[in-house]
């Protein structure tokens, strides 16, 4: 596998309230976690921390229990960090109303599942076409799925930024999994809104598509290099925060 990952404050805020993290080692298994914070002062930087922590935290030590079940062990390792940030956010007076957005991908040389919760994604690319898979927990999305809005003026929408399902703001928070075939050439992608609201679809596919079973490191580095400046150049009002991944043979990273 070949790798890449950008957290970028952007131009606007004072604070990077995103999170990620990036396991290679969980037994055949590896892990990518992205959160995007929400909260006063420095506690969208708290839960977002928290989450990607407690997530890597409990799949590193529940692996075994749980090595023939990954669908339960991602989704538990969620359940754990909504309980962690729900109760800092509860015994904390600085954390109170502190949340967090969350993407997670755990992945083997044949498959990945996804979890998530709010609007952070995750997106596939097989045989170079680009894939959302994950569908966002978010007001517009939801007026997008009812025919109210296009994709186009969501991208606008005044309250785009407003999610309906968050890691730490309720005492239970279930995310959507999804679980699909990948191999070698197919890319992944981890990224927070801070991206996806400033680059279009067909902009994250123009930069991701030609990554495949040819691609060096440094041509995965140079596409998050391209999808963070591509987001600057629009204006980075908001943290931006990415994770890449390219499925190669065994053999090709000897």
């Amino acid at each position: 596998m070949l790798y890449a990952a950008r957290s970028h404050i952007g131009l606007v805020r004072q604070v990077n309230q995103d999170s990620y993290a990036v396991h290679n080692d969980v037994g055949p298994w590896q892990l990518l976690v992205v959160a995007d914070g929400m909260g006063g002062a420095s506690a969208g930087e708290v839960a977002s921390r928290m989450a990607s922590e407690e997530v890597s935290r409990f799949v590193r030590n529940e692996f075994e229990a749980f090595a023939d079940r990954p669908q339960e062990l991602l989704v538990g390792a969620v359940h754990a960090a909504n309980r962690k940030i729900w109760e800092a956010a509860k015994t904390t007076d600085e954390y109170v109303g502190m949340g967090t957005t969350l993407v997670a991908a755990l992945f083997n040389e044949e498959q990945v599942i996804f979890v998530h919760v709010g609007d952070s994604r995750g997106y596939l690319v097989r045989t170079q076409v680009l894939q959302q898979v994950t569908k966002d927990h978010s007001l517009v999305a939801e007026l997008v799925r009812r025919g109210q809005l296009t994709e186009e003026e969501a991208q606008r929408h005044p309250q785009r930024n407003i999610v309906t399902r968050s890691l730490g703001t309720a005492e239970q928070s279930d995310p959507d999994v999804e679980v699909l075939a990948w191999g070698p050439g197919d890319v992944l992608l981890l990224c927070t809104d801070g991206l996806t609201n400033l680059v279009t679809h067909q902009e994250l596919s123009n930069l991701l598509a030609p990554l495949g079973e040819s691609a060096s490191a440094d041509d995965v580095e140079a596409a998050a290099d391209g999808l963070i400046r591509l987001a600057l150049e629009r204006g980075g009002h908001d943290n931006i925060t990415l994770v890449l991944v390219v499925h190669r043979e065994r053999s090709d990273e000897q």
